[in-house]
């Protein structure tokens, strides 16, 4: 039988044990969480900004509770985007999240050492953030939006929608390396095969823009394949309404593009990389290195076409290439 000195000594223990038991708890009640740090920034489309803050709030991660968000949002052609990322990179955070190659540039030119999140680039590898895709290395990981053979693909369904197109503009406004020359390359492989010519024309700025639209009149284009480029992106209506005023028939690399009236885009779900952005950052958060994320390229594309358009270039498009479409708009 166990001795009444051993049942005095359990009990005491326990006594002692039960006593510490509510210090304890309360200690681990008025533990601060841990609040995270970061910076974001984009250019003003606010449903791929909502994307990605919907996903953080799926994630559990609660703005102003246990993340802090420093925002910066740029009005096109202006310098806010130079100007918001040598603010943002000043600042003490955990990483910032680029929407697209243009803000990832200006960060990484102010910041060198700031690790980065890109939503999407068309060139991860040949701008310098990745060393391979599967493994980037170094501080930034992100989507990469130029798989091989998507410039084609788009020249493709182009004359498919429009077989009597011979001469197709390639509107760049792609920056950085590599970008502008891989689709470029991609496009003069698929040319000869589709009986067309294809000429580039690159811009940087609105002006240049402007001056590249009137080229492309003048030289008498007649279609219009757009590139990759947050500025072309930004200045969507004003491409659409061109090739609308200029009956030219023309395919973009993203859906807002027809949304703003545009004939057709073969382009990726562009909130679904911004929200795989944000289930990066999570990865992040939770041990991961950025250069240990391997870069992503979009897992689907998706053919957009707007019917309506077509009707007013005065055209009807193939109903083999309408059942193919994942969205008609009317």
């Amino acid at each position: 039988m166990p001795s009444v000195y051993n049942r005095r000594w359990f009990v005491g223990r326990l006594g002692l044990f039960g006593c510490a038991l509510p210090l304890t708890i309360r200690a681990q009640q008025t533990q601060p969480r841990r609040v995270r740090r970061i910076g974001f920034l984009s250019g003003a489309v606010p449903t791929l900004i909502k994307a990605f803050e919907d996903e953080l709030r799926r994630l559990k991660y609660v703005d102003q509770e246990n993340l802090i968000i420093e925002r910066r949002i740029s009005r096109p052609n202006t310098s806010d985007t130079a100007v918001h990322a040598a603010e943002l990179a000043k600042m003490d955070l955990e990483l910032i999240v680029a929407a697209a190659l243009p803000q990832a540039l200006e960060i990484r030119k102010a910041n060198p050492a700031m690790p980065m999140v890109i939503a999407t680039c068309p060139g991860m590898v040949n701008n310098g953030f990745a060393k391979s895709l599967k493994r980037p290395g170094g501080i930034y990981t992100g989507m990469d939006e130029l798989p091989p053979g998507v410039t084609a693909k788009r020249l493709r369904l182009l004359k498919t929608a429009a077989p009597k197109v011979s001469r197709v503009a390639l509107l760049s406004t792609t920056p950085g390396r590599g970008g502008h020359e891989t689709q470029l390359a991609d496009a003069e492989k698929v040319a000869k095969s589709l009986r067309v010519t294809v000429k580039p024309y690159r811009a940087t700025s609105l002006m240049e823009l402007e001056t590249a639209l009137a080229s492309i009149a003048t030289d008498g284009m007649d279609g219009l394949a757009n590139f990759q480029g947050g500025l072309s992106l930004a200045n969507r209506q004003i491409i659409v309404d061109f090739a609308a005023k200029n009956n030219l028939p023309a395919i973009y690399q993203s859906m807002f593009f027809v949304e703003a009236g545009g004939l057709m885009a073969w382009a990726p779900d562009q909130e679904e990389q911004y929200r795989e952005a944000a289930r990066l950052v999570d990865r992040i958060f939770k041990g991961a290195k950025p250069g240990d994320l391997p870069i992503q390229y979009p897992r689907r594309y998706y053919l957009n076409i707007n019917k309506g358009t077509a009707q007013r270039l005065g055209f009807a498009l193939p109903q083999s290439l309408l059942a193919q479409a994942d969205r008609v708009f009317p």
